[in-house]
C-alpha cells in the first residue's frame, strides 16, 4: 500500500496543498545542499538557513515550466499522472506570480517591472552559473591563435 503524505508548497504566499489542489503535482526540493539553497533563494525564503536539510519540502507545479523542466512530462501528459515526478538535472523553479511583491510591482509604472525582472534574471543567472562553473584547468589555458592572426 502506498503511503500518502500531506504536501504543501513552501513558496511564500503560495496556498497550494495536496488537500486543496489534489490534481497538482508537488515537486520535492532537492536534498543536495547547494541546489536546495538555490531553490529556496529563488522562492525568497528568508528563513532558509533555519530549515532542516533532511525534511521533505515541496514546490507545486505552478512554479515550473513542466514541459521543459520535467523528464517524464510526456507520460504525465498522456496518462494524467506519474508514479514519481522526475525533473531535469539542474532545473530551477522560475514562476512566482503568487507572491504579493510581484503582483504589486506588475501594476506599477513600466520601469518597476523591468527592474524586478532584471533582479530575478540576475538571481537565476547567479544560480545557473554556480551550477555550471567551468573546470579551472580549462579556464587557465591560453587561447591558441592561428599563424595568420599573429602576422597582423
Amino acid at each position: 500500500m502506498e503511503t500518502s503524505y500531506f504536501k504543501n508548497c513552501i513558496v511564500p504566499q503560495c496556498m497550494n496543498t495536496s488537500r486543496k489542489t489534489p490534481t497538482k503535482l508537488f515537486i520535492r526540493v532537492p536534498v543536495k545542499d547547494k541546489m536546495r539553497r538555490k531553490w529556496l533563494k529563488l522562492a525568497k525564503r528568508n528563513d532558509a538557513h533555519c530549515l532542516s536539510t533532511t525534511s521533505r519540502m515541496y514546490f507545486c507545479e505552478d512554479h515550473f515550466d513542466l514541459p521543459n523542466d520535467m523528464l517524464n512530462y510526456t507520460e504525465y501528459h498522456i496518462m494524467g499522472k506519474v508514479s514519481y515526478v522526475r525533473m531535469k538535472p539542474g532545473c530551477l523553479p522560475s514562476k512566482f506570480g503568487c507572491q504579493d511583491d510581484i503582483k504589486k510591482e506588475s501594476c506599477n509604472s513600466a520601469e518597476r517591472p523591468y527592474m524586478i525582472k532584471k533582479q530575478r534574471m540576475s538571481t537565476k543567472a547567479e544560480c545557473f552559473q554556480e551550477s555550471f562553473t567551468p573546470s579551472t584547468s580549462l579556464a587557465q589555458q591560453p587561447l591558441q591563435t592561428s599563424s595568420a592572426e599573429e602576422e597582423r
